[in-house]
């Protein structure tokens, strides 16, 4: 997000009067950071899109339950990440059970507590670390990586590495427990992990 934005009590004021001018200068401003988000939550381009759009209406519908300035660029991330995690949350219900689910039910069901658990326990055994860190990647193939994820892993991995909420927070945001949001943290890491070995490897060997 562009920390040379500044959003004060003058820009929240004509925002709550209405000011199309002011909603077309937040647009413009903020907009690519916040496509980021969707596209980060969202697979497709254009799914993305529909996420970022309604996001931006609800930003117009709500700003007038603003209270404090100083909280707006947080309240629209908030409310960006949610209208994210709605339109995952209404797709992941037209899909059956995957392999993934079946296998992190079975790392539930074990008899480990949270603090037992490490990535190591879910097989990296065959990534170059190397290899990982003398490659830069660029924002697009990070997005790739990520996307190769499992949805329900992935949403975890991006709302408590690159979002910053604690695991209690997630459990809410998303109908599950703590130990099942560590335990998919966990899991998206590995996978992670994996494909990033995979990508660096290719991009060393083209030179």
């Amino acid at each position: 997000m562009n920390n040379r934005i500044t959003i004060d009590d003058k820009l929240i004021d004509k925002l709550k009067k209405g000011d199309v001018k002011s909603f077309h200068w937040l647009y413009d401003s903020l907009s690519p950071a916040m496509r980021l988000i969707c596209k980060r939550y969202v697979k497709t381009d254009a799914d993305a899109e529909d996420v970022f759009q309604d996001g931006f209406l609800k930003i117009y519908a709500n700003i007038s339950s603003l209270k404090c300035p100083k909280a707006f660029m947080g309240w629209m991330k908030r409310i960006f990440i949610n209208t994210a995690l709605d339109y995952y949350k209404k797709e992941s219900g037209r899909r059956s059970e995957s392999i993934d689910d079946i296998i992190e039910s079975r790392i539930e069901d074990q008899n480990n507590t949270d603090d037992d658990w490490d990535e190591n326990s879910l097989n990296n055994a065959n990534v170059n670390y190397n290899a990982i860190l003398h490659v830069d990647f660029t924002q697009e193939e990070m997005l790739t990586a990520l996307n190769v994820i499992p949805g329900h892993f992935r949403i975890v991995f991006q709302l408590h590495v690159i979002d910053g909420y604690k695991h209690q927070e997630i459990a809410e945001m998303i109908s599950i427990n703590e130990k099942t949001s560590k335990t998919r943290l966990l899991r998206a890491r590995a996978l992670l992990k994996e494909e990033l070995n995979r990508m660096a490897i290719r991009k060393l060997r083209n030179g």
